[in-house]
């Protein structure tokens, strides 16, 4: 389906200044783990887009979990960023082109946050563009079909595509457009439908969401758990090599490390707007994004020289520091009791 626009798309309300304010600068060069997950990361940077702050509702990092192959995959939960930002996220019912859907929505004045083959990303140039197909989410907030031009968010910026990447990326090349193979990708629909709060009805609204996760804590200590089934993972790291330590490195260590680092983020604000919290929490909070970090630097090094290395400290560290952060929040704010609530 062609689409017969002659003008370029893009949400209504967008700031046009590139340098709008970043409080708390998730995505510093002084974070412990710059980058997150695609999907945590392209909403940091859309929320400073629109000129909030990310670190309001990142209570829901408390109540990560393992899940016996991975470290749960955070991500704003939709219910919270509604509450705090305004903003509902839908999932989009795709039939016909991409292109056709996406300049639907952004004409609407909304961002479309799309799955996409990273092959056609040319900010993965370090990684993946055209060198492998790694699926990946971006958040789109304009586009030019005739132009064949569009702008998104993804990873640590905001980024322009065009030519042989946008037609790749939209499914718009022949190879792609007719292969009956190829599933729809999953799409979602960012609308601002409401004011995103301010002021005590803000502050109030991210503590009662702390108290709720706090509420849905994982029963066991995910590092205890994880500790279990150190030895077997790291016989598997050693028998399938670097390729595969890459994905057990994204999926364990650097998702556990990263989303207490994140946590700590969202303490610091709720410090800053009035909630007593003890300076303890956020050493320990930090002390598991450093000690992921260096659990992951041995794993590396295990791999190269083909030897097991249990990590014994590091998980040591890791276990006490979660009992630590968990049990100083729920002192701080208590928990909803999710069977009455």
């Amino acid at each position: 389906m062609e689409q017969a626009i002659d003008t370029v798309l893009e949400p209504a309300g967008i700031d046009p200044r590139e340098n709008t304010p970043r409080p708390g600068n998730l995505h510093g060069d002084d974070a412990i783990w710059q980058e997150t997950n695609c999907y945590m990361d392209l909403w940091i940077e859309l929320l400073y887009r629109w000129g909030l702050d990310p670190r309001a509702a990142l209570a829901f990092t408390v109540m990560q979990d393992f899940e016996g192959d991975h470290f749960t995959f955070f991500k704003y939960p939709a219910a919270d960023l509604e509450q705090i930002y305004g903003t509902v996220v839908q999932e989009m019912a795709i039939y016909d082109t991409l292109e056709a859907h996406i300049a639907e929505q952004v004409g609407r004045g909304h961002t479309v946050l799309v799955e996409v083959d990273s092959f056609y990303l040319p900010d993965t140039r370090a990684t993946a563009y055209r060198r492998s197909h790694v699926k990946t989410t971006i958040a789109i907030e304009r586009i030019d079909p005739l132009a064949q031009r569009l702008s998104y968010f993804h990873n640590l910026g905001r980024y322009t595509v065009d030519g042989e990447d946008y037609r790749g990326l939209l499914r718009l090349e022949p190879a792609l457009r007719d292969n009956t193979l190829l599933l729809f990708p999953y799409v979602e629909c960012v609308k601002r439908v409401r004011p995103p709060l301010a002021g005590r009805a803000l502050s109030n609204a991210a503590a009662e969401q702390m108290r709720w996760h706090l509420g849905r804590l994982p029963e066991v200590n995910p590092v205890t758990r994880w500790r279990e089934v150190f030895d077997d993972h790291v016989s598997a790291i050693l028998a399938r090599g670097d390729a595969y330590f890459h994905h057990y490195g994204f999926n364990l260590p650097r998702q556990l490390g990263a989303n207490f680092e994140m946590l700590a983020h969202g303490v610091t604000w709720l410090g800053e707007h009035g909630y007593r919290v003890p300076a303890s929490i956020l050493t320990y909070a930090a002390s598991i994004a450093t000690e992921c970090k260096v659990l992951q630097f041995r794993l590396a090094r295990a791999v190269a020289r083909g030897r097991a290395d249990a990590c014994g400290e590091c998980l040591d560290t890791l276990e006490s520091a979660y009992t630590h952060v968990t049990q100083g929040l729920l002192q701080s704010f208590g928990c909803a009791d999710l069977v009455r609530e």
